[in-house]
C-alpha cells in the first residue's frame, strides 16, 4: 500500500522520510527547477514552503507556481503563500495508504491546484491527477511530461529514482 502523508501527519505518526524519499525529492526538484528557471516560467518551491489548501496551510514535497501568478507579489517573495500552487508534488511514504493518496490529491485539486504528481518510490511510477478527474500513470521506463503545467518539460523517470 502506498499513499501520501503530509509533514504534519508524519510528525504526529513519527514517520520520518527515508533517504530514498529525500533523493527522489531532490532529483525531481532539481530537474523541474532548472527547467522552470531556464525558461523563466515561475518558481519551484521546497517542502518548507506552506500554501493555502482549502482551510488548511500545508506544505508539499515540491510545489510550482507559474510566473504570472507571482507578478502581484513583492519581488523578494517575503510573504505568506495564501494561495494554492499550480502543481503539487508528493512522494509516497512507507505508512501511506491508497485512500490517503486519493484524499490528498482531491484536497489539492479542490483548492485550485492544476495538477498533482504522486510519486510512488516502490513501483517507480508517477501518477498525474487532474481537476477533471483523470489520473495518468507514468511508468518507470517513460518520461514525465506535463505540457499543460510546465510546457515542453520532460524528465526520464529513470533519472529520478535511485538505481
Amino acid at each position: 500500500m502506498v499513499a501520501i502523508v503530509d509533514v504534519h501527519d508524519a510528525e504526529e505518526e513519527n514517520v520520518m522520510p527515508t533517504l530514498g524519499h529525500g533523493l527522489i525529492a531532490s532529483r525531481l526538484q532539481q530537474a523541474l527547477g532548472v527547467y522552470v528557471e531556464k525558461h523563466d516560467l515561475g518558481y519551484v518551491f521546497s517542502a518548507q514552503t506552506y500554501f493555502r489548501i482549502g482551510a488548511e496551510t500545508r506544505d508539499t514535497d515540491i510545489a510550482y507556481v507559474k510566473k504570472e501568478r507571482l507578478a502581484a507579489l513583492p519581488s523578494d517573495l517575503d510573504v505568506d503563500a495564501d494561495f494554492a500552487p499550480d502543481l503539487a508534488i508528493e512522494i509516497a511514504s512507507r505508512s501511506d495508504t491508497l485512500a490517503a493518496i486519493s484524499r490528498k490529491a482531491a484536497s489539492y485539486l479542490a483548492a485550485g491546484v492544476q495538477a498533482v504528481w504522486i510519486v510512488n518510490p516502490w513501483l517507480r511510477t508517477i501518477e498525474v491527477y487532474r481537476p477533471h478527474g483523470s489520473v495518468t500513470v507514468v511508468a518507470r521506463t517513460e518520461d514525465l511530461k506535463d505540457d499543460s503545467i510546465v510546457p515542453v518539460f520532460s524528465v526520464a523517470l529513470s533519472a529520478i529514482f535511485p538505481s
